[in-house]
């Protein structure tokens, strides 16, 4: 049988407007009605319409959220850290994947809308204007996760990932290596990727190393792009005694093309990756990697946003979280 609203109210001995002031938070009804009115609930069995309390309270309670690809280690554990704040508010997810495709993030921008979305998570590797564009005609609140507005038009959530790609760089020189490859990402519009680059060139500029432009290189932000960049990268004379990599399934790409062809790794050649991905532990050798907190990056946006949709000014537009270098096997000394 299909309970309604009124089924409950009579089943309480209230009024229907009780019954809907009970179901939507509404500080009107004193603590023995309210108990009442509960457990009649409990005993119908009523569920409430949600579409039509959406469209009476003006809020669906539910985010939309873009990721390049939850196949991706990284993106999992963001999404996990966002769904398990919505778990706690009484929020739902909309959750999609654009392959940072341009077309796609204004497909699922619009579908958002459809839907009627509080607010949206960005997840991605940077915005690019036509999303800006669709987000400011909306007036629709966005937060980003793993990346930030140098605009300043939103809030968001991230690492200084040029600091992160100066430290990791700074480590390998360090160790004596001054001829580095760099393996980036090949869209253009990645913050992400830019952001380290320009980590990568400051540490190389601060011990007077100059820039090999034949070894940097841009592919798939995957393993296979790690493998490919690695077949393209060992076709030079000359070849590099470390590489730094956009992220640890790029390494993991590197190092499995290396081993293909013969090559040693860290002996003829060190790696370092980002994210400190799961595998990168118990890969061999264990890959020396920056470690950046995804569920926290997850969490916190999604906080940052639930703030927002309740008047609540968060106290940071841009939050920074930290990062960490960790150390393993995957770079030799070369130090005389």
């Amino acid at each position: 049988m299909n309970v309604k609203i009124k089924d409950v109210a009579r089943e309480a001995n209230v009024s229907v407007a009780t019954v809907s002031r009970v179901l939507n938070n509404i500080p009107l009804v004193n603590d023995e009605t309210k108990k009442r009115v509960l457990d009649a609930i409990e005993r119908t069995g009523y569920k409430p319409n949600a579409i039509a309390r959406s469209l009476k309270m003006q809020k669906t309670n539910t985010f939309g959220i873009m990721i390049p690809d939850i196949s991706l280690p990284y993106y999992t554990q963001v999404v996990r850290g966002v769904e398990d704040v919505c778990n706690i508010y009484d929020y739902n997810i909309i959750l999609c994947n654009t392959d940072s495709e341009p077309s796609k993030e204004e497909k699922y921008f619009d579908v958002f809308m459809e839907k009627q979305c509080d607010g949206i998570l960005y997840i991605g590797k940077g915005l690019k204007q036509n999303l800006v564009n669709k987000i400011d005609s909306s007036r629709v609140p966005v937060v980003l996760g793993a990346v930030s507005d140098v605009m300043g038009r939103y809030h968001s959530v991230a690492i200084n990932n040029e600091q992160a790609s100066f430290d990791v760089t700074k480590y390998l020189i360090e160790n004596g290596h001054e001829s580095i490859a760099f393996f980036s990402d090949e869209d253009e519009a990645s913050f992400v990727a830019q952001e380290r680059k320009k980590g990568f060139v400051r540490a190389l500029k601060k011990y007077n190393i100059k820039e090999n432009p034949i070894f940097e290189l841009k592919g798939k932000y995957s393993i296979k792009g790690g493998y490919d960049l690695m077949d393209e990268l060992l076709t030079n004379a000359e070849l590099p005694t470390a590489l730094v990599a956009l992220n640890d399934e790029m390494a993991l790409g590197a190092i499995r093309k290396l081993e293909d062809a013969g090559y040693k790794v860290p002996d003829d050649m060190s790696v370092v990756g980002f994210n400190n991905f799961q595998i990168s532990e118990w890969f061999k050798p264990g890959i020396t990697t920056v470690a950046q907190p995804m569920y926290d990056i997850g969490a916190i946006s999604a906080r940052m946003l639930i703030k927002i949709l309740n008047n609540s000014k968060p106290e940071e537009k841009a939050v920074t979280v930290p990062h960490e270098l960790i150390i393993r096997d995957s770079v030799r000394s070369i130090k005389e």
